[in-house]
């Protein structure tokens, strides 16, 4: 039986497009800084490249006139970039500004069938047809060599604020879902979804089996509006914005808090540490039971505990790089390519990654802490104890932290025009939170 020719079926149907049009047209003239020239309010996209047999990354700033893209395609070497703009030379996911487009990888499709399939599914329009969902049409279908990649280009970027970036990975992960499991992938039962900062093979750059990446125009620039006709209502993203227009300046006088808190004292987004014990423990756990199929995932875990405790990127990727060898002895070849991919998993999307997904992807046992009875029931009894002390007869906090109906009423009386979603901003109180005690008086 003959391999599938997924570049084929991409000719036949599509219109190839260069890397220099198709990153002109994600970032179009003006969505970056120029070169050698600082400017307020705009960012630089950031490419990832690695040669062969390296142990380290290299990164590149992307300024406006996209020439080192040019240059990186040229090269044989491995090349990543997100469609996303940063503050700054790191990819971290809290400098991540703006959002160009939602892409997604689709592997599996091996047959015509498969190809055929995907191709009614994205044409069949929103409605769910004989229980199979169908897509978003893509702006492009790029060939990895070896899968698909699906970029949705959005009509105007999207900042990225810490509650757009949730709504919109549950959008993501919901239309991976349903690229994967409704018939066009042979990988149906082992979805792999990514995060929205994940960076992809750079189209014209080369791949794992030594061909180009390539682009192919599929459709028009789209909308959140538009995807979210595609999901199910609870998967829709209905909290984000467009990029604005609002200039630093203008900033200051209508966000005062904010402009305060996060451009005059700097202050970072808050995080969740681990002790950086969990990082070394992990290593010696997949040293200890890594196989052949779980590589990949075991340095990706290592990413996510890596961004959990706080550990310098470069750390990480030294400690990545290095266990090459040792996974060289644990079957097929084990790449730098596979250790930079992994390591896209060191931003805080992946903080939560759940521990039953890590033990089935991984395939090494965790045991999960487990408390004593007695010290639980003595741990509840201290707790009532407190809670005794703490609260009067009305379960208000009498000291230690103020309730949350006492933030809500503080935040309103000193903004007094102050709308419900700035409030669960400047608080991190929940929407559900802030409704409950928005119409009520101490």
């Amino acid at each position: 039986m003959s391999k599938f020719d997924l570049f084929g079926a991409l000719e036949n149907s599509f219109t190839e497009v260069y890397a220099s049009d198709f990153y002109r047209d994600i970032f179009p003239i003006g969505s970056f800084e120029e070169k050698g020239i600082y400017e307020k309010g705009k960012y630089n996209g950031i490419a990832v490249s690695i040669v062969a047999g390296d142990s380290k990354a290299k990164r590149y700033t992307v300024t406006d006139d996209l020439e080192i893209i040019d240059t990186l395609v040229e090269t044989d070497d491995f090349c990543i970039m997100s469609p996303i703009s940063y503050a700054g030379k790191s990819r971290k996911s809290e400098f991540a500004r703006f959002l160009y487009a939602m892409a997604i990888d689709l592997d599996g499709v091996d047959t015509l069938d498969e190809w055929n399939f995907l191709m009614t599914q994205i044409d069949k329009g929103h409605e769910m047809l004989s229980f199979v969902w169908g897509l978003p049409r893509p702006t492009y279908i790029v060939g990895s060599g070896t899968g698909l990649h699906l970029y949705f280009v959005f009509e105007r970027p999207i900042p990225l604020f810490r509650s757009t970036v949730k709504e919109l990975e549950r959008l993501r992960r919901r239309i991976t879902w349903q690229a994967w499991t409704q018939g066009a992938s042979s990988l149906h039962d082992n979805v792999q979804y990514e995060s929205l900062f994940q960076g992809f093979r750079m189209v014209g750059s080369i791949t794992k089996n030594g061909e180009r990446t390539r682009a192919f125009k599929v459709g028009e620039k789209v909308t959140v509006e538009y995807l979210n006709q595609y999901v199910p209502e609870e998967y829709r993203a209905v909290k984000f914005s467009y990029k604005s227009n609002l200039l630093l300046k203008d900033a200051k006088e209508k966000y005062p808090e904010w402009y305060q808190k996060r451009i005059v004292e700097k202050k970072p987004k808050g995080t969740w540490v681990c002790k950086k014990d969990l990082y070394y423990w992990w290593i010696r756990k997949l040293k200890a039971g890594v196989q052949q199929g779980h590589r990949y995932w075991c340095i990706m875990t290592l990413a996510t505990y890596a961004k959990k405790c706080d550990i310098p990127f470069e750390e990480l990727e030294k400690d990545a790089y290095g266990l090459i060898p040792f996974m060289n002895t644990k079957g097929d070849k084990f790449t730098e390519d596979d250790v930079l991919h992994a390591l896209e998993a060191y931003n805080d999307s992946y903080i939560t990654y759940p521990i039953n997904t890590i033990i089935a992807r991984t395939d090494i046992p965790i045991e999960k802490n487990k408390r004593n009875g007695r010290k639980q029931a003595m741990h509840l009894k201290i707790a009532r104890s407190t809670l005794e002390i703490m609260n009067d007869d009305n379960g208000m906090a009498l000291q230690g932290r103020k309730s949350k109906q006492a933030i809500v009423q503080e935040w309103k009386s000193s903004h007094v025009n102050g709308k419900k979603i700035d409030c669960e901003r400047d608080t991190g109180l929940s929407r559900h939170t802030v409704l409950k005690w928005w119409n009520t008086d101490e």
